[in-house]
């Protein structure tokens, strides 16, 4: 996000997706593919009896897919953090950021109390018991290696926040603010995507 009110300039340093948003997305996406390309084989053989439904399926399938997993992302830069979650982009100037924390996702505290959080990058979760063999790992493994998850991106962005500030940032510098807006391509996207189910289903 670089927009004109986007408070941040500074280079690009990162973008954080998971995995399996990745794995989900573009397997929806190529379901979305197969799909378009059986409809393709049915008008093909003169087959156009009831093609509308699957064609709004289709287009349906691959928008969700894009705005529920591929779209949403954080984006790291040397001034700051963009959040862009499933219908807003919130830019987070380094100069506001009072704390970094990572309970339920990559959460953002800025010095008037508000808090920021990803959709892109939830919490890990552990499904079992932790060994001793475990916490040791956990001791010897090097910062900011914990994979995109809330635990590993915080880590990064809290040492770039340090970078930041040994460069000679300063906390509550007058001109940044945090700059939160609605994306309404994913919006539109979205909207789309539920009329078109509906469709779907009616037909």
């Amino acid at each position: 996000m670089r927009a004109s009110s986007s408070p941040l300039t500074g280079d690009r340093l990162q973008v954080y997706r998971t995995v399996p948003a990745r794995v989900i997305g573009w397997t929806m996406v190529g379901g979305a593919v197969v799909l378009s390309g059986l409809t393709v084989l049915d008008m093909v053989r003169g087959s156009h009896a009831g093609l509308a439904w699957p064609a709004a399926l289709v287009v349906a399938v691959a928008a969700v897919a894009w705005a529920l997993f591929l779209r949403p992302h954080v984006e790291l830069r040397t001034d700051g953090v963009v959040l862009a979650n499933i219908v807003t982009d919130t830019a987070v100037p380094f100069a506001v950021v009072s704390e970094v924390t990572d309970r339920w996702s990559l959460e953002l505290h800025d010095t008037a109390g508000r808090r920021f959080s990803s959709w892109a990058v939830p919490v890990r979760r552990e499904w079992v018991r932790r060994s001793s063999i475990d916490d040791f790992a956990e001791t010897t493994r090097r910062r900011g290696s914990a994979g995109v998850t809330a635990q590993g991106v915080a880590d990064e962005v809290q040492r770039t926040l340090q970078r930041w500030r040994l460069d000679g940032g300063e906390l509550g510098e007058a001109a940044p603010r945090v700059v939160q807006r609605v994306s309404w391509s994913s919006a539109t996207v979205l909207v789309l995507a539920v009329g078109l189910l509906v469709l779907a289903l009616l037909g």
